[in-house]
């Protein structure tokens, strides 16, 4: 064996990084999972609240709507009411009390009431004999802003009912 070997063993100095350097890495990863869910909770409660604003803005515009009818003399197509629950006028101009809602929205139906058990009657043609009148909103969609849930959801249809007064006399 020569002499040559005794001495020529190498080392391999393997530099591991110091822990601070690591932890930059790290941190990175870690705010990154944070932030996305973050932003999706964030976004998540802002939809919410504009669904609860648009709820409560068609259940408004429907009570609205009812007591108009309440007061104002019918017309065979009822579209001064209509325009009442969608512009807050009876004339139909200006804008929307919601962006999408539309007079093809909104239903009018006079009922008459049984005495015998409160049911109603189906709506009746002669709405100076009718009890009630009742305003709806149907097939409107919500649109979402950031598209977490999908584009959009059809909302449930929406009615106010109140006791007619004095309809037609002057």
């Amino acid at each position: 064996m020569s002499d040559s070997m005794h001495g020529s063993v190498t080392r391999r100095v393997v530099r591991i990084k110091p822990v601070k350097d690591r932890q930059i890495g790290q941190t990175l990863v870690e705010f990154a999972l944070v932030v996305l869910i973050f932003l999706v909770v964030l976004f998540a409660i802002l939809e919410f609240g504009r669904a609860l604003w648009t709820y409560n803005t068609i259940v408004q515009a429907t009570r609205a709507g009812a007591r108009f009818a309440v007061v104002e003399t019918p017309t065979a197509t009822d579209v001064e009411v209509k325009r009442f629950v969608v512009y807050h006028n009876s004339s139909g101009t200006g804008v929307p009390v919601l962006p999408g809602l539309a007079t093809s929205n909104v239903t009018v139906n006079y009922w008459k009431i049984k005495p015998d058990d409160g049911t109603y009657i189906p709506p009746t043609p002669d709405k100076y004999a009718a009890d009630v009148v009742q305003v709806g909103v149907t097939g409107y969609t919500f649109n979402f802003i950031v598209p977490i849930f999908g584009s959009g959801i059809t909302l449930p249809a929406f009615t106010t009912t109140l006791t007619l007064e004095g309809l037609g006399s002057s």
